[in-house]
Formats: C-alpha cells, sequence, structure tokens
C-alpha cells in the first residue's frame, strides 16, 4: 500500500506457456472445480521472524501434511509452534471453520501462551510444509504480538 506494508499475495503462471498449453481438459485443473484459497498475508512481525530464522540453522526440519490432515488437534497437548511454508491450512474452533492461514503464517502461539493445550485444529487444504519452531526460539513479546494480531 502507499506505506510500504505488505497487504495481499499471489502467483504469478508462465503466461505463454499456460495459454499455448492449458485447452479443455488440459487446463491446469483437469476437469476439477476446485475453490480459490484467499488468506490475509502475514504481518511484518512474522516476516521478520521467519526471515530470521530460516538464516540460522534452528529450522531444518520440515514436514508435509497432505489435504485433510490435521497439523494440531484442538485441546491436544502441545507447545511447538510452526511456520507454514507452502499451502493454506483451515482453522477451525470448537468443530467450526474460522479462517484460513497462508504462507509465511507463524502458528501454534495461543498454546504457547497458555497452558499448552492446542485451541484451534489446524488443518491442510491442499498439500502443505511447515517447519517445526521450537517455543524457545520466539520471545514471548512477539508471540504476543502475533496472538494480538490474530484476534483483530
Amino acid at each position: 500500500d502507499q506505506n510500504g506494508d505488505l497487504i495481499a499475495k499471489s502467483g504469478t503462471v508462465d503466461f505463454k506457456r499456460w495459454y499455448s498449453d492449458a485447452n479443455g481438459d488440459d487446463t491446469p485443473w483437469g476437469a476439477e472445480e476446485s475453490p480459490s484459497f484467499i488468506a490475509a498475508a502475514e504481518t511484518a512481525l512474522e516476516r521478520a521472524l521467519s526471515h530470521k530464522l530460516m538464516q540460522g540453522e534452528s529450522l531444518t526440519e520440515r514436514r508435509s501434511l497432505e489435504p485433510g490432515e490435521t497439523l494440531v488437534e484442538q485441546g491436544q497437548p502441545g507447545e511447538e509452534l510452526y511456520l507454514l511454508l507452502d499451502g493454506f491450512l483451515a482453522v477451525e474452533v470448537d468443530g467450526a471453520a474460522t479462517t484460513e492461514i497462508g504462507p509465511g503464517a507463524i502458528l501454534g502461539e495461543g498454546a504457547s501462551l497458555g497452558d499448552g493445550t492446542r485451541t484451534a485444529t489446524l488443518r491442510a487444504m491442499v498439500p502443505c510444509r511447515v517447519a517445526p519452531i521450537p517455543a524457545n526460539l520466539v520471545e514471548l513479546h512477539e508471540l504476543e504480538a502475533i496472538a494480538a494480531g490474530r484476534r483483530e
């Protein structure tokens, strides 16, 4: 926007190749209709933290999720945080979908700030990759700021 803040993200495509190869059943989607996933851009704090964490040696592990697979389950114990690298996750509270989270988001702060119990279920909507983050790598005030942004 006019202040230099990231307010949206979009993908890119090789239009010339897509236009010449994508006809009828050969479209990128074939005969399948699928919904468009839209999620708010991650916050400036999440971008800065993910950049810092990815620069170090602390995020070497990756976890892949298939559509429908659960990353964390509401009510279960867990204090580990996650950086969503690719894909979209549905956030479910008490069995109802409340929002969608996209790449760049840092997740799991609710359990880390609370009693160690997950406050929502996070379920993959499409293939996803996440990087587990040990909770001690993120400062308490940073977790509080991420949580406050989610409530807004």
